[in-house]
Protein backbone atom coordinates (compact mmCIF):
# COMPACT_ATOMS: atom_id res chain seq x y z
CA UNK A 1 0.00 0.00 0.00
CA UNK A 2 1.33 3.38 -1.24
CA UNK A 3 1.46 5.85 2.06
CA UNK A 4 0.58 9.51 0.83
CA UNK A 5 1.59 10.87 4.70
CA UNK A 6 4.24 12.36 2.66
CA UNK A 7 1.54 14.12 0.05
CA UNK A 8 0.54 16.34 2.83
CA UNK A 9 2.49 18.71 3.69
CA UNK A 10 2.07 20.88 0.76
CA UNK A 11 -1.33 21.05 0.30
CA UNK A 12 -1.57 22.04 4.04
CA UNK A 13 0.30 25.39 3.16
CA UNK A 14 -2.48 26.16 1.45
CA UNK A 15 -4.53 26.37 4.71
CA UNK A 16 -1.93 28.50 6.26
CA UNK A 17 -1.98 30.93 2.89
CA UNK A 18 -5.46 31.37 3.40
CA UNK A 19 -5.82 31.80 6.68
CA UNK A 20 -3.14 34.90 6.45
CA UNK A 21 -4.60 36.08 3.71
CA UNK A 22 -7.56 37.43 5.20
CA UNK A 23 -8.94 39.72 2.54
CA UNK A 24 -8.49 40.78 -0.82
CA UNK A 25 -9.80 41.80 -4.52
CA UNK A 26 -8.86 43.52 -7.64
CA UNK A 27 -12.35 45.25 -8.57
CA UNK A 28 -12.92 48.20 -9.50
CA UNK A 29 -15.78 49.42 -7.55
CA UNK A 30 -15.24 51.03 -4.66
CA UNK A 31 -17.11 49.21 -1.19
CA UNK A 32 -16.98 49.42 2.36
CA UNK A 33 -14.33 47.55 4.36
CA UNK A 34 -17.01 45.55 6.01
CA UNK A 35 -18.97 44.20 2.79
CA UNK A 36 -15.50 43.80 1.21
CA UNK A 37 -14.31 41.31 3.98
CA UNK A 38 -17.52 39.30 3.53
CA UNK A 39 -17.32 39.46 -0.26
CA UNK A 40 -13.22 37.87 0.16
CA UNK A 41 -14.14 35.65 3.04
CA UNK A 42 -16.93 34.17 1.53
CA UNK A 43 -14.69 33.72 -1.31
CA UNK A 44 -12.01 31.80 0.57
CA UNK A 45 -13.65 29.86 2.84
CA UNK A 46 -15.10 27.50 0.65
CA UNK A 47 -11.72 26.85 -0.39
CA UNK A 48 -9.99 26.56 2.78
CA UNK A 49 -12.99 23.89 3.58
CA UNK A 50 -12.65 21.81 0.61
CA UNK A 51 -8.92 21.73 0.71
CA UNK A 52 -9.24 20.37 4.38
CA UNK A 53 -11.62 18.05 3.59
CA UNK A 54 -9.48 16.87 0.68
CA UNK A 55 -6.57 16.82 2.03
CA UNK A 56 -8.63 14.50 5.17
CA UNK A 57 -9.59 12.11 1.89
CA UNK A 58 -5.86 11.88 0.72
CA UNK A 59 -4.50 11.27 3.94
CA UNK A 60 -7.45 8.32 4.30
CA UNK A 61 -6.39 7.05 1.13
CA UNK A 62 -6.76 3.66 0.80
CA UNK A 63 -4.40 2.81 -2.96
CA UNK A 64 -3.23 -0.27 -2.86
CA UNK A 65 -0.53 1.08 -6.00
CA UNK A 66 1.46 3.84 -7.23
CA UNK A 67 -1.39 4.07 -10.07
CA UNK A 68 -4.14 4.14 -7.62
CA UNK A 69 -2.00 6.77 -5.18
CA UNK A 70 -1.12 9.00 -8.23
CA UNK A 71 -4.91 8.89 -9.75
CA UNK A 72 -6.12 9.95 -6.24
CA UNK A 73 -3.21 12.53 -5.89
CA UNK A 74 -3.75 13.93 -9.45
CA UNK A 75 -7.68 14.31 -8.33
CA UNK A 76 -6.49 16.12 -5.29
CA UNK A 77 -4.27 18.56 -7.32
CA UNK A 78 -7.10 19.08 -10.32
CA UNK A 79 -9.91 19.68 -7.44
CA UNK A 80 -7.66 22.38 -5.30
CA UNK A 81 -6.71 23.92 -8.62
CA UNK A 82 -10.43 24.49 -9.74
CA UNK A 83 -11.28 25.56 -6.32
CA UNK A 84 -8.23 28.34 -6.59
CA UNK A 85 -9.70 29.36 -9.94
CA UNK A 86 -13.16 29.84 -8.42
CA UNK A 87 -11.74 32.02 -5.75
CA UNK A 88 -9.66 34.36 -7.72
CA UNK A 89 -12.72 34.96 -9.65
CA UNK A 90 -14.78 35.36 -6.64
CA UNK A 91 -12.00 37.88 -5.51
CA UNK A 92 -11.79 39.84 -8.18
CA UNK A 93 -15.22 40.59 -8.49
CA UNK A 94 -15.61 41.32 -4.58
CA UNK A 95 -14.41 45.19 -5.66
CA UNK A 96 -11.93 47.63 -4.19
CA UNK A 97 -12.38 48.47 -0.36
CA UNK A 98 -12.78 52.17 0.31
CA UNK A 99 -9.77 52.26 2.46
CA UNK A 100 -6.51 53.93 2.13
CA UNK A 101 -4.39 51.82 -0.36
CA UNK A 102 -7.77 49.86 -1.32
CA UNK A 103 -6.58 49.12 -4.66
CA UNK A 104 -3.15 48.00 -3.69
CA UNK A 105 -4.51 45.80 -1.12
CA UNK A 106 -7.20 43.69 -3.52
CA UNK A 107 -4.20 43.68 -6.16
CA UNK A 108 -1.68 41.91 -3.91
CA UNK A 109 -4.74 39.72 -2.73
CA UNK A 110 -5.57 38.89 -6.25
CA UNK A 111 -1.98 38.06 -7.30
CA UNK A 112 -1.14 35.83 -3.86
CA UNK A 113 -4.34 33.43 -4.28
CA UNK A 114 -3.65 33.82 -8.51
CA UNK A 115 0.01 32.39 -7.54
CA UNK A 116 -1.54 29.61 -5.50
CA UNK A 117 -4.09 28.92 -8.61
CA UNK A 118 -1.12 28.67 -10.59
CA UNK A 119 1.07 26.94 -8.32
CA UNK A 120 -1.65 23.99 -8.61
CA UNK A 121 -2.05 24.53 -11.69
CA UNK A 122 1.98 23.26 -12.28
CA UNK A 123 1.36 20.71 -9.79
CA UNK A 124 -1.42 19.14 -11.54
CA UNK A 125 0.60 18.95 -14.88
CA UNK A 126 3.48 17.52 -12.72
CA UNK A 127 1.73 15.22 -11.10
CA UNK A 128 1.39 13.26 -14.31
CA UNK A 129 4.88 12.06 -15.01
CA UNK A 130 4.54 10.65 -11.78
CA UNK A 131 6.33 6.81 -11.83
CA UNK A 132 4.18 3.72 -11.05
CA UNK A 133 6.30 1.16 -11.31
CA UNK A 134 6.68 0.58 -8.35
CA UNK A 135 6.03 2.28 -4.70
CA UNK A 136 9.19 3.15 -3.87
CA UNK A 137 9.37 5.28 -7.06
CA UNK A 138 5.92 6.57 -6.44
CA UNK A 139 6.94 7.88 -3.20
CA UNK A 140 10.27 9.08 -4.41
CA UNK A 141 8.27 11.33 -6.85
CA UNK A 142 5.71 12.80 -4.84
CA UNK A 143 8.13 13.49 -2.10
CA UNK A 144 9.53 15.46 -5.17
CA UNK A 145 6.25 16.82 -6.13
CA UNK A 146 5.51 17.81 -2.58
CA UNK A 147 9.17 19.88 -2.48
CA UNK A 148 8.70 21.88 -5.27
CA UNK A 149 5.05 22.56 -4.25
CA UNK A 150 5.99 23.80 -0.88
CA UNK A 151 8.36 25.66 -2.83
CA UNK A 152 6.51 27.40 -5.02
CA UNK A 153 3.89 28.27 -2.37
CA UNK A 154 6.54 29.77 0.10
CA UNK A 155 7.52 31.81 -2.90
CA UNK A 156 3.98 33.49 -2.75
CA UNK A 157 4.42 37.04 -2.62
CA UNK A 158 2.43 37.78 0.41
CA UNK A 159 3.52 41.49 0.98
CA UNK A 160 0.53 43.73 1.09
CA UNK A 161 -2.09 41.16 2.36
CA UNK A 162 -2.43 42.83 5.46
CA UNK A 163 -4.35 46.27 6.32
CA UNK A 164 -5.47 47.22 9.79
CA UNK A 165 -8.84 48.75 8.56
CA UNK A 166 -9.71 45.42 7.18
CA UNK A 167 -8.40 43.55 9.77
CA UNK A 168 -10.80 45.32 11.87
CA UNK A 169 -14.03 44.55 9.78
CA UNK A 170 -12.34 41.05 9.36
CA UNK A 171 -12.83 40.73 12.97
CA UNK A 172 -16.55 41.59 13.15
CA UNK A 173 -17.58 39.42 10.25
CA UNK A 174 -18.29 35.78 10.33
CA UNK A 175 -17.63 34.94 7.16
CA UNK A 176 -13.96 35.67 8.22
CA UNK A 177 -13.89 34.16 11.88
CA UNK A 178 -14.45 30.84 10.27
CA UNK A 179 -11.36 31.24 8.36
CA UNK A 180 -9.12 31.36 11.79
CA UNK A 181 -10.91 27.82 13.49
Amino acid sequence: MVHPASLRGAPALLIVLLVCAGCGSSGSSKVSASTYVKSVCSAISPLERDVGNRLSALGGSSATNAAEAKKTLQDFLGAIAQDSDQAVSHLRSAGTPDITNGHTVAGAIVRAFTELRDAMRVAVTKSQSLPTDSAASFNSAAQALTTSVRGSLNSIDASGLTNPELEKAAAKEPACKSLNS
